[in-house]
Protein backbone atom coordinates (compact mmCIF):
# COMPACT_ATOMS: atom_id res chain seq x y z
CA UNK A 1 0.00 0.00 0.00
CA UNK A 2 3.15 2.60 0.64
CA UNK A 3 4.79 1.24 -2.67
CA UNK A 4 1.50 2.89 -4.42
CA UNK A 5 1.19 5.75 -2.37
CA UNK A 6 4.76 6.84 -3.01
CA UNK A 7 4.74 5.33 -6.98
CA UNK A 8 1.76 7.62 -7.08
CA UNK A 9 2.47 10.59 -5.84
CA UNK A 10 5.88 10.56 -7.62
CA UNK A 11 3.52 9.86 -11.38
CA UNK A 12 1.54 13.40 -10.14
CA UNK A 13 4.89 15.06 -9.59
CA UNK A 14 6.21 13.81 -13.03
CA UNK A 15 2.91 15.33 -14.27
CA UNK A 16 2.57 18.34 -13.16
CA UNK A 17 6.46 19.22 -13.82
CA UNK A 18 5.95 18.15 -17.52
CA UNK A 19 2.33 20.49 -17.96
CA UNK A 20 4.42 23.00 -16.26
CA UNK A 21 7.37 22.67 -18.73
CA UNK A 22 5.16 22.47 -21.16
CA UNK A 23 3.61 26.04 -20.46
CA UNK A 24 6.34 27.95 -20.21
CA UNK A 25 7.80 26.97 -23.50
CA UNK A 26 4.84 28.26 -25.29
CA UNK A 27 5.23 31.56 -23.36
CA UNK A 28 8.17 32.51 -25.06
CA UNK A 29 6.65 32.89 -28.92
CA UNK A 30 3.98 34.53 -27.42
CA UNK A 31 6.13 37.35 -25.53
CA UNK A 32 8.69 37.28 -28.73
CA UNK A 33 5.17 37.84 -31.27
CA UNK A 34 3.75 40.76 -28.73
CA UNK A 35 6.91 42.45 -27.46
CA UNK A 36 9.99 42.26 -29.76
CA UNK A 37 8.84 44.36 -32.35
CA UNK A 38 11.66 45.78 -34.44
CA UNK A 39 14.68 43.81 -31.67
CA UNK A 40 16.73 41.41 -33.11
CA UNK A 41 16.39 38.49 -30.94
CA UNK A 42 19.14 35.63 -30.98
CA UNK A 43 16.79 32.69 -29.92
CA UNK A 44 17.74 32.63 -26.79
CA UNK A 45 16.07 33.00 -23.65
CA UNK A 46 15.82 32.22 -20.06
CA UNK A 47 12.84 30.24 -18.34
CA UNK A 48 12.86 28.54 -14.66
CA UNK A 49 9.75 27.24 -12.19
CA UNK A 50 9.28 29.92 -9.25
CA UNK A 51 7.88 28.93 -5.81
CA UNK A 52 7.57 30.87 -2.99
CA UNK A 53 9.78 33.77 -3.29
CA UNK A 54 12.52 31.89 -5.43
CA UNK A 55 14.32 34.15 -7.90
CA UNK A 56 16.70 32.80 -10.83
CA UNK A 57 19.57 34.85 -11.81
CA UNK A 58 20.51 35.60 -15.51
CA UNK A 59 23.85 37.13 -16.06
CA UNK A 60 23.91 39.13 -19.57
CA UNK A 61 27.08 40.92 -21.00
CA UNK A 62 25.46 44.77 -22.14
CA UNK A 63 27.51 46.87 -24.64
CA UNK A 64 27.34 50.29 -25.96
CA UNK A 65 25.91 51.85 -28.83
CA UNK A 66 23.49 48.96 -28.39
CA UNK A 67 19.41 49.17 -27.03
CA UNK A 68 18.75 46.46 -25.48
CA UNK A 69 14.47 45.49 -24.83
CA UNK A 70 14.00 42.87 -22.01
CA UNK A 71 10.89 41.26 -21.85
CA UNK A 72 9.60 38.93 -18.81
CA UNK A 73 6.82 36.76 -19.17
CA UNK A 74 5.28 34.45 -17.25
CA UNK A 75 2.11 32.37 -15.87
CA UNK A 76 1.57 32.53 -12.49
CA UNK A 77 -0.98 31.84 -9.60
CA UNK A 78 -1.62 35.08 -8.64
CA UNK A 79 -1.78 36.24 -12.57
CA UNK A 80 1.21 39.00 -11.99
CA UNK A 81 4.03 39.65 -14.47
CA UNK A 82 7.53 38.43 -13.16
CA UNK A 83 9.73 41.17 -11.70
CA UNK A 84 13.08 42.07 -12.88
CA UNK A 85 16.12 43.27 -10.05
CA UNK A 86 19.15 44.32 -12.61
CA UNK A 87 22.39 44.95 -10.47
CA UNK A 88 25.90 45.85 -11.65
CA UNK A 89 28.89 43.36 -11.72
CA UNK A 90 29.38 45.07 -7.76
CA UNK A 91 25.81 43.99 -6.97
CA UNK A 92 24.37 47.37 -6.49
CA UNK A 93 20.70 47.47 -7.29
CA UNK A 94 20.63 49.55 -10.39
CA UNK A 95 16.59 48.80 -11.19
CA UNK A 96 13.56 47.06 -9.47
CA UNK A 97 11.11 47.51 -12.04
CA UNK A 98 8.49 46.31 -9.29
CA UNK A 99 8.93 49.69 -8.00
CA UNK A 100 8.42 51.48 -11.85
CA UNK A 101 4.80 49.98 -11.93
CA UNK A 102 3.24 47.23 -14.32
CA UNK A 103 5.11 47.28 -17.70
CA UNK A 104 5.49 44.58 -20.57
CA UNK A 105 9.17 45.19 -21.18
CA UNK A 106 12.10 47.50 -20.20
CA UNK A 107 14.15 49.30 -22.77
CA UNK A 108 17.67 50.11 -21.93
CA UNK A 109 20.98 51.51 -23.67
CA UNK A 110 24.64 51.39 -21.67
CA UNK A 111 26.95 54.02 -22.23
CA UNK A 112 30.10 50.84 -21.70
CA UNK A 113 30.18 47.47 -21.81
CA UNK A 114 28.89 45.58 -18.37
CA UNK A 115 28.25 42.54 -17.12
CA UNK A 116 24.68 42.88 -15.48
CA UNK A 117 23.05 40.28 -13.34
CA UNK A 118 19.36 40.43 -13.84
CA UNK A 119 17.11 38.81 -11.11
CA UNK A 120 13.65 37.24 -12.17
CA UNK A 121 10.94 36.65 -9.71
CA UNK A 122 7.40 37.45 -8.61
CA UNK A 123 6.44 39.35 -5.65
CA UNK A 124 4.19 37.08 -4.19
CA UNK A 125 2.98 33.11 -5.51
CA UNK A 126 3.99 30.71 -8.11
CA UNK A 127 4.74 30.30 -11.42
CA UNK A 128 6.77 29.87 -14.85
CA UNK A 129 8.77 33.06 -15.57
CA UNK A 130 10.89 33.66 -18.87
CA UNK A 131 12.93 36.57 -20.02
CA UNK A 132 13.86 37.71 -23.64
CA UNK A 133 16.60 40.15 -24.47
CA UNK A 134 16.36 41.76 -27.78
CA UNK A 135 18.54 43.98 -29.23
CA UNK A 136 18.90 46.88 -32.08
CA UNK A 137 21.33 49.91 -33.02
CA UNK A 138 20.51 52.57 -30.92
CA UNK A 139 19.20 56.00 -32.43
CA UNK A 140 22.30 58.12 -31.38
CA UNK A 141 24.69 54.72 -32.89
CA UNK A 142 22.79 54.88 -35.84
CA UNK A 143 23.59 58.54 -36.85
CA UNK A 144 27.05 58.33 -36.49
Amino acid sequence: MRKSFVAVSLLLAGIRWLCAQTSCKQLVPTCKEAYMENFSWDGRYWRAELYGGETTEIYYTFFPGLRYRLIPCGSSSTKATPHLRIYNANRTLLLDTRQQGERRYWDLELSSTQLLVIELYYPSGEGCAALLIGHRASMEASTR
